[in-house]
């Protein structure tokens, strides 16, 4: 049980820091709508959407997990942080092809 507490408070500490280290990306978000046209690109909303949830899944991804820690399934919450990581990189993906 020590094993997963350990493991428990890396993850919480890995998912808050990259909540913070996304602010940055929250406070240029709406530079993607500076290009003519850009406002109406369903990849462009995509992709701001994406940055505007990109800390609130990592912070859920550090705090569901200790609300639910009797539930034995309640570990795969910190994967909501990679599901940010994930979703971020899909969208840049996704606006880059032609």
């Amino acid at each position: 049980m020590v094993h997963r507490k350990k493991t428990r408070i890396v993850l919480s500490i890995l998912s808050v820091l990259v909540a913070l280290m996304s602010s940055p990306l929250i406070m240029v978000a709406p530079m993607i709508f500076d290009s003519p046209g850009s406002s109406e690109s369903p990849l462009a909303q995509f992709l701001f959407y994406t940055l505007l949830s990109f800390p609130v899944l990592s912070m859920l991804g550090a705090i569901l997990p200790w609300m639910f820690k009797s539930h034995p399934k309640s570990i795969w919450l910190y994967s909501l942080t990679g599901l940010a990581i994930v979703q971020f990189l899909v969208s840049i993906m996704l606006l880059e092809t032609p």
